[in-house]
């Protein structure tokens, strides 16, 4: 009785890293930082970016979940055939009468450039990289044995269409959800001179908005209202507001004039918030006016006016672009030849 020959290939440790990695900084960047932005601080979830920002990430899962759906881990090679082990699935054994044919051609990556070994199967497809494997060319050296070369072909499986899809389409229905509540969340004025209501309170603290170093705006944190900003932006004064910090006094008491509608809402409660107050940073409070006696006393020189929280139309055309690209990614699936794997 002759013993049968066979050699295990593994994938190295190096890869697998990666593909952790990579995974890691996809759920950081699609799920950690969108919950972290719309909950950090805010009494109310703040999905006034949160949504827009989670659903532009999402794409990155499309190319991740393909590389992992096509990466190869295990090949064993035997006198009878070989058997195939890719991530997170079943090995799959096949004999050398199944092999149509392969292809190699050169890629660039990270580290510089590697090939790729792509064996074509009546009912399956893989892929090595030399990069993935050490032993790629006593691989890559038994498949040129028992198949002849082509020139290099799109395929794809059926399931990995179809999974492809569903993430395509979920994807889509998520953006045009978040379409949808553009519209519930705003709110319809009429865009009158809103009336404003003075407030007082001891000031706790008075911080700047400066991103990037450009100042913005003035916040003021007060005593009995801790979960609310009250914020005051350079845009709607004509004196600067930069001195306020040095020249307010913390703990003494301010006035702050706000719209009479945040003031029923968010601190007399008198009338019910809407989606919009709910859900579009509602710790926010506009000030047109600040004055603390032997202090400041300033008034915001444009009329105020009622917060509309969303602007729909806007956010429409930037989400349809979105659905485009979700369009585009369904055409370029479509354009590779499917293979049967039953």
């Amino acid at each position: 009785m002759v013993a049968q020959r066979e050699e295990t290939f593994r994938i190295s440790r190096r890869t697998i890293n990666w593909v952790l990695f990579g995974l890691v900084m996809i759920m950081t960047a699609t799920v950690v930082l969108p919950v972290f932005i719309a909950v950090a601080g805010q009494l109310y979830p703040d999905l006034s970016f949160a949504p827009f920002y989670g659903a532009a990430c999402a794409f990155l899962w499309i190319p991740y979940l393909t590389e992992c759906w096509r990466l190869t881990t295990t090949i064993t090679l035997t006198d009878q055939g070989f058997s195939v082990r890719k991530l997170a699935q079943r090995p799959r054994q096949f004999r050398c009468s199944g092999i149509i044919a392969y292809n190699e051609r050169r890629e660039v990556g990270r580290g510089g450039s590697f090939l790729v070994l792509t064996v074509y199967l009546r009912n399956d497809f893989f892929i090595v990289k030399s990069n993935a494997f050490p032993d790629y060319e006593r691989i890559k050296a038994y498949f040129s044995q028992v198949s002849e070369s082509i020139p290099y072909q799109k395929v794809v499986t059926r399931p990995e269409r179809n999974r492809l899809r569903w993430l395509l389409s979920g994807l889509a229905l998520f953006i045009v959800a978040n379409i949808v509540f553009g519209y519930l969340a705003h709110n319809h004025v009429d865009h009158t001179k809103a009336r404003l209501t003075a407030v007082t309170d001891v000031v706790d603290r008075v911080t700047e908005n400066r991103p990037k170093g450009n100042f913005k705006g003035v916040y003021f944190r007060l005593r009995r209202w801790p979960e609310l900003n009250f914020y005051a932006s350079r845009r709607a004064y004509t004196l600067s507001l930069q001195p306020l910090k040095q020249v307010v006094r913390i703990n003494q008491p301010i006035t702050l004039l706000i719209p009479d509608s945040e003031f029923r809402k968010k601190i007399a409660y008198t009338e019910p918030l809407t989606i919009g107050d709910k859900y579009i940073n509602y710790s926010l409070v506009s000030v047109y006016g600040i004055y603390q006696e032997h202090a400041v006393r300033i008034q915001a020189a444009g009329p105020a006016l009622e917060p509309t929280r969303t602007n729909p139309l806007f956010r429409t055309i930037l989400l349809v672009f979105l659905l485009l690209v979700c369009w585009a990614g369904w055409v370029y699936v479509d354009q590779h030849k499917v293979i049967r794997t039953d």
